[in-house]
């Protein structure tokens, strides 16, 4: 990706101001000008969690002021996902782990809403090791709980031995047969909401998910991967949840007509790509109440998507950044739509005013 081109039409939409905001430092209780997060309780939780219902600190909320501008990077897709977490997350007690592998990023599409709902980040290792950076979290924040998402291919036996050497006391896993069944499986522990989300669970456009997630997170809503040619149980998962309506992310490519019919009211967010998909999804979000003044750009690249995942969970409308035509137009159309307030720029995107 051209960080270069990136920036000029960001800079051409929306005429960022040259503005970065530090990453909050832990406190004992939630301040004024932060997020106050308090975990859900109901369906009890996956993990044991040691502040149930307990108000945290979360990321710092917008001063209000236009054109701010937060870089989340880090040396690799390990530390952007733990400088996420310590942005959004500063005094977690449970966080969520997933595979930062690609070719696992599908187990975990599903983490974000039930990761916010806990008050918890989702932090990344590899199948067998857990990275520097996410140990560093986990010890400096003093997580007490991790909830792994994603079989044994994605996350190994010895992955909670590796978590307990650094002191974390509960280790539990979520995942099912197949990619579709562990979308279920964490959706299940989702509190019942009248509205879910679904997206394609297939290679080619998990994206699309990856866009949904954030609105999904920030409204408590359950978000599942639909297969094709078995739709039934995704339908089931989410009527169990209460859920009455549901956003489809993209289009008759990714989700396929014939599987409509076994969700509950169907409507889709779709644009021409992905870039026009995750702005379709972002208006739904603000449709919904998610603030449109405080977004996040992702890069929608194939190969830094994980960077998307990781902020899933901060809960707000996702963008995603290219150097497709496609993407600058959208990025100029919402700003001139929305105006612009605070953008957070994850991972490979660069934004100018925001660390590197």
């Amino acid at each position: 990706m051209s960080r270069t081109s990136l920036r000029n039409a960001l800079l051409t939409a929306a005429a960022l101001a040259v503005t970065t905001l530090a990453a909050p430092s832990a406190a004992a209780a939630p301040e004024p000008g932060f997020e106050t997060l308090t975990p859900l309780c109901s369906p009890s939780p996956p993990v044991h969690h040691p502040s149930c219902r307990v108000p945290a600190k979360g990321a710092p909320l917008p001063s209000g002021t236009p054109n701010q501008v937060v870089q989340l990077s880090g040396a690799d897709r390990f530390a952007t996902a733990a400088a996420i977490a310590a942005h959004g997350f500063p005094e977690a007690d449970v966080a969520v782990l997933v595979s930062g592998e690609d070719r696992h990023l599908v187990d975990a599409l599903s983490a974000g809403p039930l990761a916010r709902s806990l008050a918890a980040p989702v932090l990344l290792a590899t199948r067998d090791a857990v990275p520097a950076a996410t140990a560093d979290y986990l010890r400096t924040t003093g997580v007490q709980s991790v909830l792994l998402v994603g079989g044994e291919d994605a996350l190994s036996a010895t992955t909670a031995q590796r978590l307990q050497a650094l002191g974390i006391g509960d280790v539990q896993r979520l995942a099912g047969v197949d990619r579709y069944a562990t979308s279920r499986a964490v959706a299940a522990f989702m509190p019942t909401k009248t509205h879910g989300w679904v997206a394609s669970g297939e290679d080619a456009h998990l994206v699309d998910a990856l866009a949904a997630s954030g609105p999904a997170a920030r409204l408590g809503e359950p978000l599942v991967l639909v297969a094709d040619d078995d739709p039934i149980p995704a339908g089931q998962t989410l009527q169990a949840r209460g859920v009455t309506e549901v956003t489809v992310a993209g289009g008759p490519e990714g989700v396929l007509p014939e599987a409509l019919a076994a969700l509950p009211m169907p409507h889709r967010a779709a644009g021409e790509d992905r870039y026009g998909t995750a702005a379709a999804l972002a208006v739904e979000a603000v449709e919904r109440g998610v603030a449109a003044e405080d977004i996040v750009f992702a890069p929608g690249v194939t190969g830094h998507l994980v960077d998307a995942l990781a902020a899933g969970p901060l809960g707000r409308a996702t963008l995603l950044a290219g150097d497709q035509q496609s993407s600058f137009d959208v990025i100029e159309a919402w700003f001139d739509t929305y105006g612009a307030g605070r953008v957070t720029a994850v991972g490979a995107v660069e934004v100018d005013g925001g660390d590197a």
